[in-house]
């Protein structure tokens, strides 16, 4: 693994709260040693997400970042692109499995699925496939990937 996407809204940040608690430690200690990207759905507007990524104080430790009003394959192909990866060398964590896992899963990436939260219901299913991993929160990562 080279490189990890990370989507925004309950895995990095929480709605209308702030950044997690432990995002800023994840982030900083795995940047030692992966690119990290972030693919983040914006339907509320890309230029209010924008300005939540750089008042949270997260966004210097992304080497890409894209921000759209939809999260497709051909956004996270972009992200990757940016980071010089391949999909066997990307790793996807979201909360989402209808988004970032079902994507990750059609692009032979790793996924690692973020059972907590608003979306914990949204259990995995034939068209979404399962995820790599089913973890807690993006702490969970530290234990699994350093």
């Amino acid at each position: 693994v080279k490189a990890i996407i990370f989507d925004w809204i309950g895995t990095l940040y929480q709605r209308d709260r702030g950044a997690f608690e432990s995002s800023e430690k994840v982030l900083r200690e795995l940047k030692a040693d992966y690119k990290l990207g972030l693919v983040s759905l914006a339907s509320n507007g890309i230029h209010s997400r924008k300005e939540e990524l750089e008042s949270s104080g997260l966004g210097d430790y992304f080497d890409s970042v894209v921000i759209e009003r939809a999260k497709k394959s051909r956004h996270y192909l972009r992200c990757m692109k940016e980071m010089k990866v391949k999909p066997e060398e990307t790793v996807i964590v979201d909360d989402r499995t209808i988004r970032g896992i079902k994507v990750g899963n059609e692009l032979g990436c790793q996924t690692f699925w973020i059972e907590e939260g608003e979306y914990s219901h949204e259990t995995p299913n034939k068209e979404t496939g399962n995820p790599t991993y089913i973890i807690k929160s993006v702490e969970d990562l530290l234990t699994l990937l350093k």
